[in-house]
């Protein structure tokens, strides 16, 4: 049951590393094999307390699969803490996980639910560290720019924001050529924020 997981947690902070790696964190692993939502979700909120637990080998080769089930779920909140979680997991996911996650968030940057486009352009900002270089020179500029023509607002702020926050993975000739023709037109953006974010 979800509503044993709290406890759960609140009593493994107690217990040492070596306790802690055969008690609990194989349960957290069968956990997140449980396809029921009303278990995900708590998971997924929880994640942040868990994963200072969970080595980089149990992340990608017990937890990853299952976690991203997440992204193509009907539920649009299970597919919102889904790509949230990612911000998380990141440093702890080899090469392999995080093409899977620049495929998946390619895909949502089009979906459906605003709120998800415009989180999935925050996180993909906030773990591009942990992208390698060669993915990060594809995949960063031309995910903010798609973002920058969203039709929510907040989501063009966010491209804007990550846009920023990424500064030092872009090189001069690329800003001037593919960052700075799409940014201009925000300046005079319907949206009074989004223009001041672009100045």
């Amino acid at each position: 049951s979800a509503k044993a997981l709290e406890p759960l947690l609140i009593i493994a902070k107690v217990l040492n590393e070596e306790e802690m790696q055969e008690q609990v964190v194989p349960t957290v692993v069968k956990l997140f094999a449980n396809t029921d939502r009303s278990m995900r979700i708590p998971l997924l909120e929880r994640l942040p307390n868990i994963v200072q637990y969970l080595t980089s080998k149990v992340v990608n080769e017990s937890l990853f699969a299952n976690v991203a089930m997440g992204f193509v779920d009907t539920s649009p909140a299970l597919r919102e803490l889904t790509v949230k979680s990612m911000v998380t997991l990141a440093p702890k996911l080899k090469a392999g996980s995080m093409q899977q996650v620049m495929r998946a968030f390619a895909k949502l940057q089009m979906d459906e639910e605003a709120a998800i486009r415009t989180n999935t352009t925050i996180c993909l900002g906030k773990i591009a560290a942990h992208i390698d270089a060669g993915t990060r020179d594809k995949v960063l500029i031309a995910a903010f720019v798609r973002a920058l023509k969203d039709p929510f607002p907040p989501a063009r702020n966010a491209a804007l924001l990550a846009l920023t926050a990424t500064q030092q993975y872009h090189r001069p000739m690329e800003v001037a050529t593919k960052v700075l023709p799409h940014v201009a037109p925000i300046v005079l953006d319907a949206e009074r924020d989004v223009r001041a974010t672009a100045i």
